[in-house]
């Protein structure tokens, strides 16, 4: 085979369905566009909080405790994800998988003590 003549024949299906996608994708919005009705009604313009009238002003801020709490959840939960397989493999592993797992939960609970110190985890507003 000459220099610059390799064709990735295995990648053809991927890009099919890249054009497809695309494609559909594109066509479906532009249907929309030309098609769906534009009657314009207050009430679509009224923020929507689960199906119960809006209850103060939309642009009040939220606590930041919630986001906190939910980057705190990411993390272990990605924690708990990295855990399993080391777990279920744990016989197999060499002693340098196991302080290298040891390393990585002392990384994470250094990061759950400095969340306990600032005060990620409490609920009243500073």
């Amino acid at each position: 085979m000459e220099a610059g003549a390799y064709i990735p024949y295995k990648y053809i299906p991927i890009l099919i369905a890249l054009v497809f996608a695309t494609t559909f994708g594109t066509v479906g919005l532009l249907i929309n566009k030309f098609v769906a009705p534009k009657r314009f009604n207050p009430v679509k313009f009224i923020s929507y909080e689960s199906g119960n009238p809006p209850s103060g002003d939309t642009k009040n801020r939220f606590f930041i405790g919630f986001f906190l709490l939910a980057i705190l959840f990411v993390v272990f939960d990605i924690e708990v994800l990295f855990l399993y397989p080391w777990a279920v493999a744990f016989n197999k592993l060499s002693s340098e998988g196991f302080w290298i797992m040891i390393t990585f939960i002392t990384l994470i609970l250094v990061g759950y003590i400095y969340e306990i110190l600032i005060g990620a985890l409490t609920w009243h507003k500073k």
